[in-house]
């Protein structure tokens, strides 16, 4: 009878879930199954870092919208578990698989052994420590279902080294090969649910529509555009869900989030407002008022059950995949006719204008360099298709207002984790994600320090991404809300390092801005150079409009 090894399995189970990339970083318990699979058709992107690997990852999935695969030993799947923790506020799909020591070994003090799966659990949506070989695929296809089900996010497999070499029969492992490997991607909402939301909203003086990551895992961007124009209902967007009805369209007014957006916050006004995969969290005042109006009433359309009338009760609530069901509420709201809301519309236009107008009057030839000079700048070497990942506080705050997205699945940030250091992985895994297609990272100094050795990886594996980089010296947020409540900044100081030397030493083009002169040359050369590239702007310390409103709730709270 035929005999495999286990790592074979494993390699088939993943190209079965159409998996052509993995990320990771080599070491003792994965080498069977990394020296099997450099023979087969993967391409295999090797980090410094394992949290690296996994916001790459978490980066790459969200782009492609399907699972992304990350390999570690077991110190490293430790050094995995802060970005998984950040993954699960992300939502992106990333399966995460460890090798151990020799299952038989485990429990009496192998070598570097820890309660991989229990320290997983509390991060992921599911942690599983594989029982044997031939049950390899059984549990690589629980993994994806369970990843890319519901409200997506990270999952993890522990994998014995000695279930890698280990050989099998085949009929054995047959038994456990599902036949059906594709994960449902079409729940549909309630009829009745959806008939009641699309009265409310014809019904709506004010209304606004708030899309969230879960929207950007699985909504048809046509479909939703379908939708808004056919109900003529004003549309924001934050996280994957960026962009899914261009800025430039008439019934968007851009991001979603308020402190950097002055017409999102009218949100206040709104009487009726359905969201479309967007929590009702901290952002969001947890649904209260403010930042909504009394009387408001809440459409809800989620995959996950404990987001409807979780922080308040809501009037609809839709369970099911967000995308599917804009589909369900584009075919109800094509039998109606429905309101312009023209005066409600214009007003949250005008103000979104005023907005940008204000930004962009911040932008001059004054040194040190404002960050909205840095933005303007920038927007000469960008376009629509462009993916653009934004990490830091104040100095990134100011370009992410202020540049408009025109397509979707173009735009990192930040997860709500507010773990930063996220910025270069995330960038580095949209320049995997797709190939030939320009990237860049607006990140701070700060931010900068977590990952950026990452910049040899980016060199190895020849990925041009261009990395610009504000250099004001301090944690910028933190020192300016320490200087606003406090008067004085602790821990938050930091020195005018040579990042771009950083970058030179590392194999990529890197270039030191210290005044304003200097900053569209300098942009142009890295934008030319063939390769990863790193601009090093001396940035003016400017407190950005997320610092004010942190500093006002905190002084506003103790009044």
């Amino acid at each position: 009878m035929a005999k495999v090894t286990g790592s074979d399995l494993l390699i088939r189970a993943l190209k079965a879930e159409g998996v052509d990339t993995v990320f990771g970083i080599a070491g003792d318990h994965i080498l069977h199954m990394l020296d099997k699979m450099h023979d087969e058709e993967f391409r295999m992107i090797d980090f410094r870092h394992e949290s690296a690997a996994v916001h790459a990852a978490d980066s790459y999935s969200r782009i492609l919208r399907r699972g992304a695969v990350t390999l570690s030993t077991t110190p490293g799947h430790a050094n995995a578990v802060p970005a998984l923790a950040n993954a699960i506020h992300s939502e992106a799909p990333v399966v995460n698989i460890s090798g151990s020591a020799d299952s038989s070994n485990l429990g009496r003090g192998a070598m570097q052994e820890f309660d991989q799966v229990g320290v997983a659990r509390p991060v992921t949506k599911g942690a599983w420590e594989v029982p044997s070989p031939e049950r390899i695929p059984e549990f690589v296809a629980l993994a994806f279902r369970t990843a890319l089900a519901g409200r997506q996010g990270p999952v993890h497999l522990t994998i014995p080294h000695d279930y890698q070499s280990a050989e099998v029969d085949e009929a054995a492992a047959a038994r456990y090969a599902p036949h059906e490997y594709s994960t449902p991607r079409r729940v549909l909402g309630d009829p009745a649910q959806v008939q009641r939301a699309v009265e409310l909203l014809r019904n709506a003086s004010r209304p606004i529509i708030m899309a969230g990551s879960s929207a950007g895992a699985t909504a048809d961007p046509a479909v939703l555009q379908k939708f808004v124009e056919r109900t003529h209902i004003p549309f924001v967007s934050e996280d994957s869900a960026r962009a899914l009805i261009p800025d430039s369209h008439e019934y968007s007014v851009g991001l979603g989030y308020q402190p950097l957006n002055r017409a999102a916050q009218r949100i206040r006004e709104a009487d009726v407002v359905l969201m479309l995969g967007k929590r009702l969290d901290y952002t969001l005042g947890f649904g209260g008022s403010p930042p909504f109006a009394d009387g408001v009433r809440h459409i809800v359309v989620d995959p996950s059950p404990a987001e409807i009338g979780r922080a308040r009760t809501v009037e609809v609530g839709i369970l099911g995949d967000v995308g599917p069901i804009i589909e369900q509420l584009a075919d109800e709201a094509s039998k109606h006719t429905w309101d312009r809301h023209a005066d409600w519309m214009d007003s949250l236009q005008r103000d979104h204008d005023r907005w940008m107008e204000e930004l962009h009057e911040l932008a001059s030839s004054a040194n040190p360099i404002h960050p909205m000079s840095v933005s303007e700048s920038l927007q000469k070497f960008i376009d629509d298709d462009t993916h653009i990942s934004y990490d830091g506080g104040d100095y990134c705050h100011f370009l992410r207002a202020s540049i408009k997205r025109d397509r979707p699945f173009r735009f990192h940030n930040v997860s709500s984790f507010g773990m930063i250091g996220v910025g270069l992985p995330y960038a580095l895994g949209a320049q995997v994600a797709l190939p030939g297609k320009q990237v860049v990272l607006s990140v701070g100094d700060g931010s900068f320090g977590f990952n950026g050795m990452e910049i040899d990886t980016m060199v190895r594996h020849n990925l041009p991404v261009k990395m610009v980089l504000g250099n004001n010296s301090i944690w910028g947020i933190d020192w300016q809300i320490q200087k606003g409540l406090y008067g004085r900044p602790v821990w938050t100081d930091l020195l005018p390092t040579r990042y771009d030397q950083v970058a030179q030493g590392l194999g990529a083009h890197g270039e030191h801005v210290t005044s304003f002169e200097q900053l569209e040359p300098a942009l142009r050369r890295a934008f030319e150079y063939d390769g990863p590239a790193l601009v090093n702007i001396e940035i003016a310390q400017v407190i950005s409009p997320v610092a004010e409103a942190a500093i006002s709730r905190k002084l506003g709270s103790h009044g």
